[in-house]
């Protein structure tokens, strides 16, 4: 039993009330082997992926921060989206991308701003939450780091001075 348009738009809407970016694709002229490869490597980055109508789009992002993406709604669309990490599906795109040519970027809309291929290109350079966490952790770290080496370096300097004396009246 196929879904109405109101149902899926509405399915979508939930979907995405989370979501910070959404990415569309045109995947015209990709083979079956292609368009399955591009779902797995969506899937295994935890990145959500459909084709949908473009009215579907439109009436579930009406009224929303991802709104502005409307215009991009043209052709065969496939909308990627990770609620978690809006760079996943730039990502994704971008790697497939360099193997099979006929997958284009549409653009894609982050937080009611528009990207076009250009900007889902810097999107995909974003960090992803597992990086950011990282480097704040990194961030957090070296203070207690640098002052371990403060505290070190006088004991250390007199150690060297030691040494040195004993070098010295040893010749």
């Amino acid at each position: 039993m196929q879904m109405s348009k109101q149902e899926a738009s509405a399915q979508l809407r939930q979907q995405l009330t989370d979501v910070a970016a959404i990415v569309l694709v045109d995947f015209a002229g990709m083979t079956v082997a292609e368009a399955t490869e591009l779902r797995n490597k969506f899937r295994d980055a935890g990145c959500t992926y459909r084709v949908y109508k473009n009215s579907v789009v439109r009436f579930a992002v009406a009224d929303t921060s991802l709104a502005p993406v409307t215009p991009l709604l043209k052709g065969m669309t496939g909308v990627a989206f990770n609620p978690d990490d809006p760079g996943a599906p730039a990502r994704v795109v971008r790697e497939v991308a360099k193997e099979v040519k006929s997958l284009k970027v549409k653009g894609g809309v982050i937080e009611g701003t528009v990207l076009d291929a250009a900007g889902v290109e810097r999107l995909a350079d974003m960090p992803g939450p597992r990086e950011l966490k990282a480097q704040f952790l990194a961030l957090l770290n070296a203070p207690a780091t640098q002052m371990v080496r403060v505290l070190q370096a006088g004991p250390q300097s007199f150690l060297y001075l030691l040494n040195a004396k004993k070098d010295k009246d040893a010749a």
